[in-house]
Parts: structure tokens; sequence; C-alpha cells
């Protein structure tokens, strides 16, 4: 049985308050694996949360549980179609073997002299004359968000945003994101909004969002001599798109899936080691004891990233799998055709498999359980995880290090936790100072 009705779940499950309602009853006598009700009427199949790693490993883990179409088609209209995100099959295929080599630890290396070159830009020109030295407060993710976008159209796309581009981006996104999750959510929305003025703004933020990937795709072309291996020319290049309408789309959906994700994962790590003062010292130190060229190989870098991670996995309600084959265990029986999700926020802290897991202690990752490590996945596993998520470890690193290396940051505002989409520390403001 669910424990919620279809109306409670659906009301809840589509507000900022939706990751800590899955955890809620998580924590609850009920379990960590539980089904939601997310269909009217009773239709459909069921719908089961795992909150149980090994059990969402071995969802995530087996190839032949596909994406359900019913949860990743609301995302189509964003990009007037379907993408890399949304689709199986061929057009999955195709667009996951063209763009992955853009992620070998080559093209990786070329660009992350990009994004240090970024990033040093930004602390030069905006963190030092305009917070350091006048000891003001910045909002992280406010910050971060624009950094991290232009540093990625650079280093992925071969394109530098202009300050008015960065912030239309933004706006068109979060417009066209807030209204594709208001129809999702209510099928009368769906059929009366293309007739309201929300819906024609809707149409607006689409159609600037989708002239933007045109452009930069335009302008690839026009270089004279564009580099081998970015994200950009592997998707220009490949023969296997059917039309630039195509391309387009999986430009979009690289843009939005590799900026916000990145800063807020960094925003949240900076916050906490803004709070954890000795955990701050601590790798600062370890960082000024090691030539930056070995950074990587800091153990004390590691383990913070990963525990900001874990703590704050900014895909919080993670991903969604149709099962292909019954799954009887000792424990649960969840027939074929069942739809799981599996919310990273609640895995990352089952407290069956992670002592204290509200707390950041990074240190639990210098010699991590079993338990502990099968529980952690804030890129997914499997042939369908996170196609990027080496680009971002590696943004991650090198901007981490960078900040912390030089510079103390202090908390001036806690701000709040805010969940759209994607988990972020809203209105959260920090001091930076010499170290």
């Amino acid at each position: 049985m669910a424990p919620y009705s279809f109306l409670e779940t659906a009301t809840t499950i589509s507000t900022s308050d939706a990751p800590w309602f899955l955890q809620r009853i998580a924590r609850s006598e009920i379990g960590t694996v539980f089904r939601i009700k997310l269909l009217p009427f009773g239709f459909g199949p069921d719908i089961v949360i795992a909150g149980d790693p090994k059990l969402a490993q071995s969802v995530l883990q087996n190839s032949e549980n596909l994406k359900p179409h019913l949860m990743y088609k609301t995302f189509e209209p964003v990009t007037r179609g379907s993408s890399l995100f949304t689709t199986e099959g061929g057009r999955w295929h195709h667009a996951r073997k063209a763009t992955a080599p853009a992620f070998s630890s080559k093209h990786i290396k070329e660009m992350n002299a990009t994004v240090l070159e970024q990033v040093n830009k930004w602390i030069q020109k905006d963190l030092v004359p305009n917070y350091v030295e006048k000891e003001a407060p910045f909002d992280v993710a406010s910050v971060l968000l624009r950094q991290v976008l232009k540093g990625i159209s650079v280093a992925g796309f071969e394109y530098e945003m202009s300050d008015e581009e960065c912030e239309e981006f933004l706006l068109e996104w979060e417009i066209a994101l807030r209204e594709m999750l208001a129809r999702s959510q209510n099928p009368i929305t769906k059929i009366v909004s293309p007739f309201t003025s929300v819906g024609r703004r809707f149409n607006l933020a689409v159609d600037r969002n989708r002239e933007f990937a045109k452009k930069v795709l335009e302008h690839y072309r026009s270089l004279e001599c564009p580099s081998a291996g970015t994200i950009i020319s592997m998707i220009a290049n490949n023969a296997n798109y059917e039309s630039d309408e195509e391309r387009v789309r999986d430009i979009m959906v690289f843009f939005l899936a590799g900026h916000d994700t990145t800063a807020f994962s960094l925003a949240w790590t900076l916050f906490e080691l803004a709070k954890n003062k000795s955990e701050q010292t601590k790798l600062r130190s370890a960082l000024r004891n090691t030539p930056r060229e070995e950074w990587k190989n800091v153990v004390e870098l590691r383990c913070v990233l990963k525990e900001g991670l874990r703590l704050h996995p900014v895909a919080a309600l993670g991903s969604w799998r149709v099962l292909s084959n019954d799954i009887n265990t000792g424990k649960y029986s969840l027939a074929k055709g069942a739809i799981i999700g599996i919310p990273y926020f609640v895995v990352h802290r089952n407290r069956e498999y992670i002592n204290n897991p509200d707390e950041f202690i990074p240190s639990r990752w210098i010699d991590p359980s079993e338990d502990l490590s099968s529980a952690y996945m804030p890129f997914a596993l499997g042939r369908r995880n996170c196609v990027g998520q080496s680009l971002a470890y590696s943004e991650l690193f090198i901007c981490l290090a960078t900040l912390v290396v030089d510079y103390e940051f202090g908390v001036f505002d806690e701000g709040m936790v805010d969940y759209f989409l994607t988990l972020k520390p809203a209105g959260v403001k920090l001091i930076a100072k010499r170290a």
C-alpha cells in the first residue's frame, strides 16, 4: 500500500519539500522501499521508491532497465522534441556514443586548462576587488552559477558567453522549466496553458533557448581552426544525427545539465567548509603542502568533495527506471514493468548504511565501508549514468582547490535549502578573505 493518496503525493512531490517528503517516509516505520501514487485512480504501473542503496544499485546497473517515457517525456516540450536525456534505443545510443569521447582523460585535461583560466579570471576581476577587498558578502550559488555556465560554454562549446547572454539563458530556462513542471502536474494546465499569456511566454522562452543553441552550433562551424574532441565538435560532426534539429536539442540539454549541477555542488561544498572551519583549514594545509600538479591526489580534497556530493546531491530525486524483469529477494518483491524511482537524497542519507548521515564528515571517506560506498551515486550508475561526470568531478576539484588554497570562507547568511529540479543553497551568503 502507498502511504499517501494520489492527491497528497502529487501535490507534495512537485514542491520544494519533495526530497524531505520522501525521506520522512523512508525514515518512518514504512522503510526505505515503498510505493507511491503518482497516477490518478490507480491507473498505470506500480511506482516504487527505492531508498535502499543495494536495491538502487541493482536497478541502475541493469542495462535492460530503461528510462520510463511516462516520466521523461514531460521534458520534451522544453527542447521541442526528444533528446539524449529523454530517449532510449537508437537515438540515445548514437548521441551517447557520439559525445562520450569528449569526456576522455585527454580532453578533460584540455578543458581543465580552460576552466582554470576562467576561475582565475573571475577571482582576479570579481571575487577579489568586489568581495575580498571590500569585505562584502556574496551569494555563493548565484555567483558560481554564472561562472560555471560561462566556463562550460568556453571549455565544451568554444563559445564565450556575454553577461547579457548568461542572464538571458538563466531567466529563459527558469521560465521554461517552471511551466513544464506545472503542465506535468495538472492535465488541465497542459490543455489550457498554450492559450494563455503564461503559455505564450513559455513558447518564447523555449524559442530563445533554441536560438541560443543554434547560435552556438553556427559559431562552431564558423571557426577556422576549431578544437577537436570538444562536446560541440562531437555533436556537430557526428553523421548519425538525423538533422541539426536533433543536434540543437542535445546542445540545449548539455548546457542545462552541465552548469547548475556543478555550480550548486561547488556552492554546497564551500558552504559546508565555511561552517566547518577545522575541515577548511585541514584542506588548505594539505593543498599548500602539495604541488599544484598533484592536487588531484590530495586525500583531503577527495574526501571533502565526496562528502559534499553525498550530503547534498543536486539531482536530489535521482533517476527513474522501468524494471525489465521481476525482482524477488528475501526483502523485496517487485514486478516486471514497475517504475522505480531512486532519490539520491534518500539513498545518500540512509541510516542503515551510514553513521550520522545528516552530518558533514569528510573523514568517513578515508577508509569507507562497503555499505558507505554502496550508498553513493550522485551521477547515477550503469550505462545510463551521467556522461559528463568526469568533467564535473574535474571542475569541482580545480575550482574548490583554487579557491580554498588562498582564501578563507565564512558564513554571513545561512539562507535556506531550496529544491526545484535541483537542490540549491538559496540565499546563502559567504564572506571571503585572504588566508
